[in-house]
């Protein structure tokens, strides 16, 4: 439900259907498709901004990678993925207590960029730093986002609250086109990964059914 495509490889679910984004891994791409801006998105900044007179400079020691201030070290990494973990758990028990309605999609929302905004930097810095501890500690920082995204698309709690909300016509109907369409993107999501399926009807590849 959070970052499936580049989480995909790690064992979160990637969708057939792919509007910008695919499980609640991709709620980055249904945020992105809203133009909805995150807190902390220094990859698209760092390539996004016309260079004044100097090199760009994604790696600078001094700031911190991208102008992270975390990631002045290798072990900032750790840091912000216990961050975004903990922020994370707040999200989702707020998910599960909130009474069905806008507020729940916002939430939503929420819970994608405290993932994705690590994963996303995270995965660029795994493959394309020059040095091995940089690439190591983002690898993990990828490894501990993809945990919690296959923990929240198998999250039944999680998906009920947005499944009360769907399945309540007068809410849907005052939901904005964009917010109504995010919530049903999400939901697609769930279901791409069985939660709605009985027990018995759930296997997994290459198992017999």
């Amino acid at each position: 439900m959070l970052c499936a495509r580049r989480l995909s490889s790690l064992g979160a679910p990637a969708a057939a259907l792919r509007p910008g984004r695919a499980g609640l891994g991709s709620l980055a791409g249904a945020l992105r498709a809203r133009g909805v801006s995150t807190s902390w998105s220094p990859v698209g900044a760092a390539f996004n901004v016309k260079p004044q007179g100097r090199r760009l400079d994604l790696f600078g020691e001094r700031r911190g990678l991208f102008g992270v201030p975390e990631l002045q070290a290798p072990e900032g990494f750790r840091v912000a993925q216990e961050n975004a973990l903990r922020k994370t758990e707040e999200l989702v028990a707020r998910a599960r207590s909130t009474p069905p309605g806008p507020q729940t999609v916002l939430i939503f929302d929420e819970l994608s960029d405290a993932l994705c905004r690590v994963a996303d930097l995270a995965d660029f810095v795994k493959i394309a730093h020059p040095e091995p501890a940089f690439r190591e500690a983002a690898e993990e920082a990828c490894r501990s986002i993809g945990t919690m995204v296959e923990k929240l698309n198998t999250d039944v709690e999680l998906y009920q609250s947005l499944q009360k909300l769907l399945a309540d016509k007068k809410l849907v109907d005052s939901l904005d086109p964009e917010t109504r369409r995010v919530a049903e993107l999400f939901m697609f999501d769930f279901e791409i990964s069985g939660i709605h399926l009985d027990k018995e009807k759930v296997f997994s590849p290459g198992l017999p059914a």
